[in-house]
């Protein structure tokens, strides 16, 4: 997934952390990030003197406080307040619309994973995932934690490491700052110009979020809906080709807590 935001060495150290911990938290795993590497030269109206401080200068309405990193990569399976979790029963369906990468055509498609109580150390996972001609079908039992574990590695958990690298790479962008409408941030790279702003609050499905919207050079790269770092993964992300065309739209559009 070539999401067309500039890297920087955060976006680096985000994409090492959450490949050795894809799968063991709910926020770890991102996708093939792509973008321009960092060649020391940014210039940007807000701090990045460490990861774990708030985000300065431009970073307006940030008073829900700084996100620690042991907060943004703990056992978030384990969060009281998280609603992704696929180690305990629960219904997830998401809508899915973006290019098909060998056609190049906008195609349309759905995500189900249907995760039921099987013994009460056992869950039955049954996942349908359809993405233009692309299909994966699979039904699994088995304990709780081995079960969430074999789903990061199928085709069908693609569109959940988009959502899930739409939350790390704002946390990682704006030092680790829970979202708050007026947040917002501008990074210059080689000429380029990134802006990154909390726009308003939504609710997908139930799960409230925060709206952000990122533009490059003032087109649009990246809309992602976010919630705070204890609260789980984004419940919707887009992101744009440089041309402007749909890549990926992935939305929560049924969730059930049994």
């Amino acid at each position: 997934m070539n999401m067309r935001l500039i890297a920087h060495p955060h976006v680096v150290l985000a994409v090492v952390l959450s490949v050795a911990l894809a799968g063991c938290t709910g926020m770890g795993g991102l996708g093939d990030l792509g973008g321009e590497e960092d060649d020391g030269n940014v210039e940007t109206d807000s701090s990045d003197d460490s990861v774990n401080e708030a985000v300065d200068g431009d970073n307006d309405g940030s008073s829900d406080g700084d996100v620690g990193l042991d907060s943004m990569l703990g056992d978030g399976a384990g969060a009281d307040d998280e609603w992704f979790n696929l180690s305990a029963p629960s219904y997830y369906a998401f809508d899915l619309a973006g290019m098909d990468e060998e056609t190049g055509e906008q195609v349309t498609g759905r995500l189900v994973y249907d995760i039921e109580d099987a013994s009460g150390e056992e869950v039955t996972t049954s996942v349908d995932y359809e993405f233009g001609d692309e299909q994966y079908q699979s039904t699994t039992t088995g304990p709780t934690d081995e079960v969430s574990s074999q789903l990061f590695l199928t085709p069908a958990h693609a569109p959940v490491l988009a959502l899930q690298s739409a939350s790390l790479l704002y946390y990682f962008e704006m030092g680790f700052t829970d979202p708050s409408v007026g947040n917002r941030k501008q990074t210059s790279v080689d000429g380029e110009t990134q802006v990154t702003e909390v726009l308003e609050e939504r609710s997908y499905a139930g799960v409230d979020c925060y709206f952000v919207e990122t533009t490059v050079d003032g087109e649009l790269a990246q809309q992602s809906c976010l919630r705070g770092a204890e609260g789980g993964i984004a419940p919707y992300v887009a992101t744009y080709t440089e041309e402007g065309d749909l890549e990926l739209e992935v939305e929560l559009a049924e969730y059930e807590s049994r």
